[in-house]
């Protein structure tokens, strides 16, 4: 049992750590933030609810970002280390295929959270900057342009000087800037242009920081799209697995409007409507405009996830014990 827990805690170290090191997950992490960083800006016909626009768009993106990540991201620590003949070199050691497995899908967990993370402070600091129509708040849109150049210039320096990669430190650099970006807006207080008697108080009170449980959500949600991508990285490559993710993804979208509505009276839509992932629980954004998303709800949503999690990393294991390692 020991001797598992060792080697579960170091293929799951070594994928986290070779996903991190993967250019296309740096470029879409930082496209995702930059972009996100951007709507404040971009975004003009707001019909005075700029901040809710630029929340919701927010939103989608990392919904849709974390789809494209963990697709990819399973790929590479899954089907192309079979097709590149790494696998084969680790499980012709006294290595389980159900520890392989898990552990593969544990990394790419622990990246997607990373991921979540640095999304959701970039969300958090481009809502306040545009918290009210036709005007940009710099105290949130300032230290989230400043988090992404120090990001990039404290790991450039750090390869030049030192020679450790740059994507990795990169990634890793964007975490902490964006957390420290997020730690001074909160110092800042915020007066209204149209109320100029109200001033926020306290600290981090000009934060949306309603918008965290919210986030919560979509980390789950894509945690259960990479597990499905983990399962189906056992036989298939990016292109059909990406496009398999986002058939269930959309499916899962509308799966209220395509299977909901006929479940009652149509058991093969019933089957249909329990099986697919329902998505639309882990999109928090219509609650936000009410009165937010409550702990309580992300914790039934988290014990829903789990059981998808449970249910396809089993697919997982059945297919991964059945194949053919070279």
């Amino acid at each position: 049992m020991r001797l598992q827990v060792k080697q579960f805690s170091a293929i799951a170290g070594m994928t986290a750590l070779e996903a991190t090191r993967q250019p296309f997950l740096l470029l879409l992490t930082l496209t995702n933030v930059a972009f996100i960083a951007l709507l404040p800006f971009v975004i003009t016909h707001v019909l005075g609810e700029s901040n809710r626009i630029v929340r919701d768009s927010s939103l989608a993106l990392h919904f849709v970002g974390g789809l494209l990540m963990g697709s990819y991201a399973s790929c590479a620590a899954l089907s192309g280390e079979i097709r590149r003949g790494t696998a084969s070199a680790i499980l012709s050691k006294p290595v389980d295929r159900v520890v392989f497995f898990l552990a593969k899908f544990t990394g790419i967990a622990v990246v997607m959270l990373l991921f979540s993370a640095a999304t959701t402070l970039a969300t958090v600091l481009s809502t306040r900057a545009a918290k009210e129509s036709f005007y940009i708040d710099w105290w949130g849109a300032g230290p989230l342009f400043a988090a992404i150049v120090f990001a990039l210039a404290l790991s450039a320096a750090e390869n030049f000087f030192t020679k450790r990669p740059f994507v990795s430190r990169c990634f890793g650099w964007l975490l902490v800037t964006l957390s420290v970006a997020v730690l001074v807006s909160g110092f800042a207080q915020t007066q209204s242009i149209y109320e100029p008697g109200k001033i926020t108080s306290g600290y981090a009170g000009a934060l949306p920081l309603e918008l965290i449980p919210a986030s919560a959500l979509i980390a789950l949600a894509i945690l259960v799209l990479a597990a499905l991508a983990v399962a189906l990285a056992t036989r298939l490559e990016v292109v059909p697995t990406l496009s398999i993710c986002s058939a269930v993804f959309m499916i899962g979208l509308m799966s209220d409007y395509i299977f909901g509505r006929s479940a009652a009276g149509n058991k093969l839509a019933a089957l249909l409507y329990a099986v697919t992932p329902n998505f639309q629980h882990f999109w928090g954004a219509d609650a936000l405009n009410a009165s937010g998303v409550p702990w309580s709800y992300v914790a039934h949503a988290a014990a829903y996830a789990m059981l998808y999690l449970a249910g396809l990393l089993g697919i997982g294991i059945v297919a991964m014990r059945g194949m053919e390692v070279r």
